[in-house]
């Protein structure tokens, strides 16, 4: 007895394949394979922390491997921006081959405050890898406590 088309597949059902698993560990494969094959700086976020003092946040922001040159801050309104381009190259021979890598990725992290700070007076400082960022608060972002008097 001849299977109607419709019931036709390349792998049949009776041998323990199941369309829905098939195409589900097909798209797993090929997930795989580009997280195998993404480059390593592609992914690269500089890790950041703030602190909140009376009258300024110091950032830092941990840039390993980079120099000044390879990022630049900027302060808007409330804003810090931090971006750049991490770049890795390697090349080496082993066995009688030279083999090289390389690879790039940009980032770019923002930190909204929760006022205003002065760009204008802010400094920034680069050592060892570990960038340190002082954003003075702005005079007119600063807390006043309202004195309350009885009516």
């Amino acid at each position: 007895m001849a299977v109607p088309s419709i019931f036709r597949t390349a792998v049949p059902f009776f041998a323990g394949a199941d369309p829905v698993w098939s195409v589900s560990r097909s798209m797993d494969r090929v997930l795989e394979e580009l997280s195998r094959n993404e480059a390593p700086m592609a992914r690269f976020v500089p890790r950041l922390e703030v602190v909140e003092n009376e009258n300024e946040f110091v950032a830092t922001a941990e840039l390993p491997g980079l120099e000044e040159k390879d990022f630049h801050i900027e302060v808007h309104g409330k804003a810090l921006t931090v971006r750049g381009e991490k770049r890795s190259e390697r090349a080496g021979e082993s066995e009688g081959r030279a083999w090289s890598e390389r690879s790039y990725g940009e980032f770019r992290r923002v930190i909204e405050f929760p006022v205003e700070v002065d760009g204008e007076k802010a400094t920034a400082a680069f050592k060892n890898g570990v960038l340190t960022v002082t954003l003075p608060k702005s005079s007119a972002s600063k807390v006043r406590q309202v004195p309350i008097t009885s009516a």
